[in-house]
């Protein structure tokens, strides 16, 4: 398909998916978790990283950088995101959650194709998960250092995160 047709038809996705009514969020309006289920990857990011952050108090711009540096994320804008990413080391989807990581502060079964292709519920373990390490060691950039390498420590990777270093698509 021609990158215009494939343009017009995701602008035109969005625009059906936003409350015309209600302009809360710039970028997506007042949508509902059964319209973002339905929406393009790269805007059930969005909605979703702006929602479990503020439920789990994780300062929005942390999670929109840790997303960034796990699967370079760039915002809803971004039409072309792959969210089915897999690392070397077996981390999976769009934040890179380890499977066994994902049992662990789920405390339910999950499947590896669950983790890697839900998008909802791979946020969603994320920011269970650096509620929890955030709690433990009281220290963002020790809980961005673990969720990095499993262990407290501060390094580039927890520095980039709390310097919030991300690109962001524009319109």
């Amino acid at each position: 398909m021609k990158p215009i047709i494939v343009t017009s038809i995701i602008c035109l996705s969005l625009i059906a998916l936003s409350n015309c009514n209600s302009a809360t969020d710039p970028y997506i309006g007042d949508l509902d978790s059964a319209q973002v289920s339905h929406a393009v990857p790269s805007v059930q990011m969005y909605y979703y990283i702006k929602k479990y952050s503020d439920i789990y108090e994780i300062p929005t711009e942390y999670a929109f950088s840790l997303a960034y540096h796990e699967s370079r994320y760039q915002g809803p804008y971004h039409f072309d995101y792959n969210h089915k990413l897999s690392s070397k080391s077996g981390a999976l989807g769009p934040m890179q959650i380890l499977p066994s990581t994902a049992r662990a502060v789920y405390q339910k079964p999950i499947s590896s194709q669950q983790l890697k292709s839900d998008i909802r519920l791979n946020i969603l373990i994320s920011m269970m998960l650096l509620r929890r390490l955030h709690n433990k060691y009281n220290d963002w950039m020790l809980a961005f250092g673990a969720y990095n390498t499993g262990r407290p420590i501060r390094n580039q990777y927890a520095r980039n995160i709390i310097q919030r270093k991300y690109i962001w698509k524009a319109e």
